[in-house]
């Protein structure tokens, strides 16, 4: 083993230079690159008590990246045969695994040379919330909306005292009075794959969404709600049951 010093910007080896030797840091820094010293291809750094080169010490390859110091650095250098004479002390059986190991590590190397890394994206969350647009409508609603957190929710009118129970418990009650513009149970918000429905429940004066016609008279009975602010109105256009469900994706 040998006992070397580089200054800083000095380079230790190229990529396709015969491997011949491995290195360990006692002190600086080392820049490893999948390229020449020169370009910007998957930089890493090094420092103290790591290795670099050690693939030189298992087969006669090239070596794969290029080295370079970017301090003044202290290293100390194994050549393949002294790594094999520091083998021979090793039990016979041992070397075989410990061989099968360096093997398995050449070629994730190679793999990870030839292989781009890909990193997926993070998935997107949706956020669904409603707000309300008349007075009515904020007489049944938190002053700053409602966030939906369960899916589907079901929104509907409260039954009067003479009223059986609805079939469907809903999620949002409103309070109307005759003459009726929200049904007992009037429309659901779902999900869909990546999307946010609105379906009318089959009520009978249905949903006007950014302006469609969902229900009441209309043969479409869901649409999926826009990404930012969507106008919904419960009942006829006149409808004082008034809302903006915002759908947010983060």
């Amino acid at each position: 083993m040998e006992r070397l010093e580089y200054p800083a910007g000095a380079v230790i080896f190229m990529v396709g230079d015969p491997a011949v030797k491995s290195f360990l840091i006692h002190s600086g820094k080392i820049e490893l690159r999948r390229g020449t010293a020169d370009t910007n291809d998957h930089a890493a750094q090094i420092g103290p008590d790591e290795v670099f080169g050690e693939m030189s010490l298992i087969d006669e390859r090239p070596y794969s990246m290029s080295a370079r110091a970017l301090t003044n650095v202290h290293l100390t250098s194994i050549s393949r045969d002294e790594f094999e004479h520091i083998l021979t002390l090793v039990p016979h059986n041992f070397r075989i695994y410990l061989n099968a190991l360096f093997q398995q590590l050449r070629t994730l190397s190679t793999q990870a040379s030839a292989t781009p890394i890909v990193v997926p994206p993070p998935p997107k969350i949706t956020y669904v919330s409603i707000h309300p647009l008349t007075r009515l409508a904020a007489s049944m609603l938190p002053r700053d909306g409602l966030w939906i957190q369960k899916f589907p929710f079901r929104i509907g009118r409260s039954a009067k005292e003479y009223e059986a129970t609805p079939p469907d418990a809903n999620d949002l009650w409103l309070k109307d009075r005759s003459p009726y513009n929200v049904s007992r149970n009037h429309a659901i918000i779902d999900k869909k794959e990546n999307e946010v429905i609105l379906k009318d429940c089959g009520s009978s004066l249905g949903i006007l969404v950014n302006e469609h016609q969902i229900g009441g008279i209309s043969f479409d009975r869901e649409i999926p709600l826009d990404e930012g602010d969507n106008t919904v109105i419960l009942g006829g256009f006149m409808s004082k049951f008034q809302f903006r469900i915002n759908i947010e994706v983060l």
